[in-house]
């Protein structure tokens, strides 16, 4: 009798649930994200690794940081985005654009300040 009643109860509260569940007129619905997904909401990925990163050899600039080429994803493949000089910010490192490789591909990075 007791898992009778115990069972009766479970069934209850699953179907509540389950009734809570469904679109419900004038409500938005529901959304569930990853665990990370602000991290990495609005990120470009892309299923497969970026071409070689390549190192070029520049001269200094006073007053100016050199920011690194780097390798864009269009959403067909990789294209080629030429280095430029931006001008320094007092107190702030640039770290380059990259790429970060996860589970589910290739997470674009890009360049930006650092405070020190």
């Amino acid at each position: 009798m007791v898992h009778r009643v115990v069972a009766l109860a479970l069934l209850a509260g699953v179907t509540a649930l389950a009734a809570g569940c469904a679109d419900q007129p004038g409500r938005p619905p529901v959304e569930h994200h990853p665990l990370m997904y602000r991290t990495y909401a609005g990120d470009v990925v892309a299923p497969r690794a970026p071409p070689p990163f390549v190192i070029e050899a520049v001269k200094p600039r006073p007053g100016y940081v050199w920011a690194h080429s780097y390798s864009r994803w269009d959403g067909h493949g990789y294209v080629s985005v030429p280095g430029q000089w931006i001008p320094e910010k007092p107190d702030c490192r640039y770290v380059d654009a990259r790429w970060e490789q996860h589970r589910d591909g290739w997470h674009f990075r890009p360049g930006h300040w650092v405070s020190l």
